[in-house]
């Protein structure tokens, strides 16, 4: 067996928050990996699921159906109805109901989708010590995310880490400077592109590198296949 190469970046353990911000495919993938690796993962998502593909709903998929879902999202899904052979979608509306959403219901994912819930800003915070005699100088910040949401008035909501993942990063108020440790932008293949499945296996790349860095381990790989 090969030594693993260990990552020197800034890294994250288990039940860490990671707030990601988009539920687009990528988004709902992204937040779908980091709860296997057992991180607590809340997704926010201004408009809709996969907003942006809804006005294609009898159009065929730009690309295979076996390769429209992540090898992670297989699983969820034949775990959550073991019986049934999951059907492959052929169009954007099985797509969107049958794998994204139905990935939204499962065990990993369900109750973790705030929408609508628009983040506005994103800013730094100092941790507070849980204990009066605490040291908490040596503790990375946390990023406090502004959410506006229909129901009047802005909230907030804190994480450990942030992955944005709606392809326009820069479309929220940033209050640090980039780059910035746990602080992720994925899918930029994605942002202006038609859909195809050379930009989405590139965003489920950006999604391995994203948790391998926040691991420390340059190689993990989930979606990489195991040896029987």
């Amino acid at each position: 067996m090969q030594n693993e190469e260990i990552d020197d970046s800034p890294t994250l353990d288990p039940p860490g928050s990671i707030a990601v911000i988009g539920a687009g495919p990528l988004g709902i993938e992204a937040a779908l990996y980091g709860r296997f690796m057992g991180y607590d993962v809340t997704v926010f998502e201004a408009v809709a699921v996969a907003n942006s593909h809804r006005n294609h709903d009898e159009e065929p998929l730009p690309m295979l159906p076996d390769r429209s879902l992540s090898p992670l999202a297989v699983s969820a899904l034949q775990a959550q109805q073991p019986e049934l052979v999951p059907a492959l979608p052929m169009t954007y509306g099985q797509w969107i109901e049958n794998g994204l959403e139905m990935l939204l219901q499962t065990d990993l994912l369900r109750d973790r989708l705030r929408c609508p819930a628009k983040v506005t800003r994103i800013e730094t915070v100092a941790v507070e010590a849980d204990e009066p005699d605490e040291d908490t100088s040596d503790v990375p910040p946390d990023f406090r995310l502004t959410l506006s949401t229909p129901y009047g008035g802005d909230e907030t909501f804190d994480a450990e880490s942030v992955i944005v993942v709606t392809g326009i990063a820069d479309a929220i108020e940033l209050g640090f400077a980039l780059p910035a440790d746990y602080f992720f932008a994925i899918g930029k293949a994605m942002a202006g592109e038609p859909l195809s499945e050379t930009t989405f296996l590139t965003g489920l790349k950006e999604i391995v590198a994203t948790y391998a860095s926040l691991a420390g381990r340059s190689t993990l790989d989930l979606y990489r296949p195991r040896r029987g």
